[in-house]
């Protein structure tokens, strides 16, 4: 049984159990570690459980009890207890221990344990070996299997590690500011990792170099090498997470990443039942969304990243502000470049992460499954089941499969987590995406992490001022207020917000003060939110005449300023992987909203291209750029306006003409038709000779003539070709000279790029 199953059963959370079982001197790794019956029996006593209920394990009930230590006392102790036995001169155990009495081993042990000979006896390696020798045989430790070879590398390992140390000033005081890893932390106390994983484990923590521990728990560490710790008085301010320790529990805000078409939206779909992928061109989220989900286990809150590779920046936001990434892996597909690209995202976030193995019910066997375990801990994600400390949990999206359980495992990793906000605090909220949303103007996605965001409200968002005119939940609904975690659609913004700045509530003079300053200056954003950004007629007219033939011109047009930007990444990617190609890509101006008249006349006078992604186009544009002939491209996928542009891209390559020696023949006779002209008859010796054939006449071993054959005829029939071993007729279009025993070559015209 683990923690959290017996924390559902007794109706309490797993933090409450390992916080008593603490004090209690039983340490555990987490919410996900194995417990012993001696254990269960503990936690049922402390939460005021009858001895009656406590069940007995399968083993006990066919009068086989299973042998285990109690939970009561350490490794240390037992490992030194055992030591004892064996050093005494009679290294017999006492009469009646045989090994069909498990239980009675740690008695025996307790009995003979002396601690003023512990210190002398740990320094004497033979009473040790002797020690080992005879518990094994006794039955009371497994011998381990050690290859020499393993334990001679390890020994120069240990060596060499200490040499290194050994040039080091010991530590004799470390700040602390958070959570660290085992691998961090032993860096930071000077000492080997080795030996931090050892001191974790006789505290009942089997933890690997990756794993995360708590600052308690480093404090400790800290003092049992007699090392001073102190707190920073400051918490850090990170972007990277929403962490609170103060206020009341908030709702977790877990990210789900992977690769394109891994099933990242139809995973939310399920759980929010709703059909968001069939809203999305093609099936993939263009947008970065952020989704309420009130599960049977409590509320989370899921922001939904772009899987395409343009979206790369959006993912990595998403991971910033998230507390738990779900990794999507498809079972069928395993890890792609996108799926690692999430993983360095995510661990750049420092936020623990849960890996669901999506598209079950299309794999056969569970051999696809341990696969994918395998690819995971080549990037130090140890399955659980492993011995790691990674959730893994295989779902199928599509028909719900272990999708409850997942919820499950991320509400306990946030229970751990113990999320909390100050709902009391001067509001402030992370912004996700923004956008221009006609009758509304600029809006934005946010998701509060302190305080509470209210209706009516003032706020500064980076260079963009606004006040509160209306909030709107992912479900579309309005509501008056959002707490903090809640993702809402705040409408009010007098520009376009920044994606990544923060929202910020202030007094109404505050913001008047700062709308006031922003009025004199013409910022970016305004002029991003007007429908077009015009250019000087002269400018226009000049760039159309030097730049028509040497750049490609482009007028975007998006729906939002993610997309935008996704864009203006993606065309940067393409001019620097295009070098060669000596028609670089201009952007006139990229603008947020629909293609206007005032775009299509713009486009014209620079002699454009209007691309657009999830945008409408007016009427009267429309017709304007019928009109006027402008090139207006509509897409509903980044990626098929990313292919357009590489089609453009190829086109304007230069093309280098080279003819092609394909074939000679013989001049055997000469023949001047009138209205037709000299007609030269020849022989095919080698190869061939087409309609479109130049060929050279050559006579006494030099050439004294060339041209192209605008006739080729075979028994009085147009052909395109003739082949070697046939005769044929050509009429050339301007040498006429050809005379019986000419040779003649002929060549065909390739283009190279």
């Amino acid at each position: 049984m683990r923690v959290y199953e017996i924390a559902k059963e007794l109706a309490i959370s797993s933090k409450e159990i390992l916080s008593a079982l603490e004090k209690k001197n039983i340490v555990l790794a987490s919410h996900m570690s194995q417990i012993s019956d001696d254990t269960i029996k503990v936690i049922r006593e402390i939460f005021g459980k009858k001895k009656s209920e406590i069940k007995p394990t399968e083993a006990q009930q066919k009068g086989n009890p299973e042998p285990m230590l109690t939970t009561k006392h350490t490794p240390t102790e037992e490992k030194k207890g055992a030591a004892f036995i064996d050093s005494t001169k009679d290294l017999s155990l006492p009469e009646g221990l045989s090994n069909n009495q498990p239980q009675e081993k740690v008695s025996i042990k307790q009995s003979f344990l002396k601690a003023e000979d512990l210190q002398e006896l740990e320094r004497e390696p033979q009473v040790q070996e002797k020690v080992s020798k005879i518990l094994i045989s006794k039955g009371f430790i497994q011998k381990p299997f050690v290859k020499k070879r393993q334990r001679r590398f390890r020994r120069r390992q240990r060596q060499v590690f200490h040499k290194e140390q050994d040039f080091k000033a010991p530590v004799t005081e470390i700040t602390l500011t958070k959570s660290l890893s085992v691998g961090q932390t032993a860096q930071l106390l000077g000492r080997p990792v080795g030996d931090v994983i050892l001191a974790l484990l006789k505290k009942g923590m089997a933890c690997n170099i990756n794993h995360l521990i708590s600052v308690e728990v480093i404090q400790q560490l800290a003092t049992s090498y007699g090392i001073k710790s102190t707190m920073a008085q400051q918490e850090t301010t990170s972007t990277k997470k929403i962490a609170h320790t103060e206020g009341i529990t908030r709702w977790p805000i877990a990210v789900v990443m992977g690769h394109v078409d891994h099933g990242k939206t139809t995973l939310l779909d399920y759980v929010r039942k709703m059909n968001v992928a069939g809203g999305e061109k093609g099936g993939i989220t263009q947008h970065l969304g952020a989704y309420e989900v009130d599960s049977t286990h409590g509320k989370i809150v899921f922001l939904d990243t772009p899987g395409h590779e343009a979206f790369s920046f959006i993912r990595e936001r998403g991971s910033r502000i998230t507390d738990i990434a779900v990794l999507i892996v498809a079972a069928d597909d395993g890890i792609k470049p996108q799926t690692v690209e999430a993983i360095n995202h995510a661990k750049a976030a420092g936020v623990p992460i849960i890996v669901a193995i999506n598209k079950i019910d299309k794999v056969s066997s569970t051999a696809a499954i341990e696969t994918i375990k395998r690819q995971l801990v080549k990037y130090e994600l140890m399955p659980e089941d492993w011995g790691g400390q990674t959730i893994v949990v295989p779902i199928s999206a599509k028909t719900g499969l272990g999708v409850n359980e997942l919820l499950e495992m991320i509400i306990l990793q946030a229970q751990m987590m113990d999320l909390k906000a100050d709902p009391t605090a001067q509001a402030k909220a992370f912004v996700l995406e923004s956008r221009m949303e006609k009758g509304f103007g600029p809006v934005a996605t946010v998701i509060c992490t302190q305080g509470t965001l209210k209706q009516g409200d003032f706020f500064i968002c980076g260079t963009s001022t606004g006040k509160v005119r209306l909030l709107k939940n992912s479900f579309g609904q309005k509501v008056t207020q959002a707490p903090p975690s809640q993702p809402v659609q705040v409408i009010g913004f007098d520009n376009f917000a920044s994606i990544g700045d923060y929202l910020t509530v202030v007094p109404m003079q505050q913001y008047l003060d700062v709308k006031s300053k922003q009025s004199t200056v013409t910022s970016v954003t305004q002029s991003e939110a007007s429908s077009v950004a015009q250019l000087p007629k002269q400018h226009d007219k000049h760039a159309k005449k030097s730049h028509s033939n040497q750049n490609i011109n482009l007028i975007i047009k998006t729906d939002t300023r993610g997309s935008k930007e996704a864009i203006m990444d993606s065309i940067d990617k393409l001019i620097k992987q295009n070098k060669d190609i000596k028609c670089p890509i201009r952007v006139v101006v990229s603008t947020i909203g629909d293609v206007s008249e005032g775009d299509v006349e713009l486009a014209e006078n620079t002699d454009a291209i209007i691309l657009t992604l999830h945008v409408r186009t007016e009427k009267n544009a429309m017709l304007m750029a019928k009109e006027k002939g402008v090139n207006l491209q509509a897409f509903d996928i980044i990626y098929k306006m990313l292919e357009y542009l590489q089609e453009l891209l190829n086109s304007k390559r230069e093309v280098v003409t080279i003819w092609k020696k394909v074939g000679e023949a013989s001049v055997r006779k000469v023949f001047d038709i009138k209205g037709v002209g000299i007609i030269a008859g020849c022989y095919m010796r080698d190869g061939i000779m087409t309609n479109k054939s130049k060929v050279e006449c050559v006579r006494n071993g030099r050439v004294i003539g060339e041209a192209k054959i605008t006739s080729l005829q075979r028994d009085k029939k147009s052909v395109k070709e003739i082949h070697a071993g046939y005769e044929c007729g050509f009429v050339t279009e301007s040498f006429k000279d050809w005379a019986e025993g000419d040779t003649v070559v002929c060549y065909i015209e390739e283009k190279e790029k």
